[in-house]
């Protein structure tokens, strides 16, 4: 599910506009590079540190976010929070980041790396729902299985000692 994510959000950081503009100054090209693209870059390094690395960086993304809770640290640290590796995912304290950024204070692709975070983290409940609903049925259906295979058994002893009885020596 993270894979499809990472592809989905790859696939829409390469999508959004780039800039280029001509200028008659002395710099010919600028290029603006939109926040999403660079987290997302970022996102990838990040998932390869170490783990005290991995922790470090957390911290230091709480540390930004307290200082300015703007969109951009709070997606930065739900980005992490909510897809990063699994000793630093809390996609609970992710999805309240996202829920309460300021929409209208976010540029295009943050609004629309927010969605696809949110919906990966309610798809991601969602399933461990379901899975968790599909497993309390299994236990329940070997449990009548086995119940069954019992009954069956004690049957089977019935009818053998049935037999036994009836059958002329």
């Amino acid at each position: 599910m993270i894979v499809i994510t990472i592809v989905t959000l790859s696939l829409l950081a390469a999508c959004q506009p780039v800039t280029v503009q001509r200028s008659s100054g002395p710099v010919p090209v600028a290029v603006r590079v939109d926040d999403a693209a660079l987290w997302l870059e970022e996102w990838q390094q990040i998932i390869q540190l170490p783990e005290e690395q991995l922790k470090q960086t957390l911290e230091l993304r709480r540390k930004e976010f307290i200082r300015s809770a703007e969109p951009r640290t709070r997606l930065r640290l739900a980005l992490l929070l909510a897809a990063g590796p699994r000793s630093v995912r809390d996609q609970e304290r992710a999805l309240k980041l996202l829920k309460g950024l300021d929409i209208d204070r976010a540029n295009d692709s943050s609004r629309a790396l927010a969605a696809l975070l949110q919906q990966n983290i309610e798809e991601q409940d969602w399933s461990g729902d379901k899975i968790a609903e599909t497993r309390e049925k299994l236990t329940q259906s070997e449990t009548r299985v086995e119940e069954l295979e019992r009954q069956l058994h004690e049957l089977t002893t019935i009818e053998q000692n049935i037999q036994q009885r009836v059958a002329p020596n």
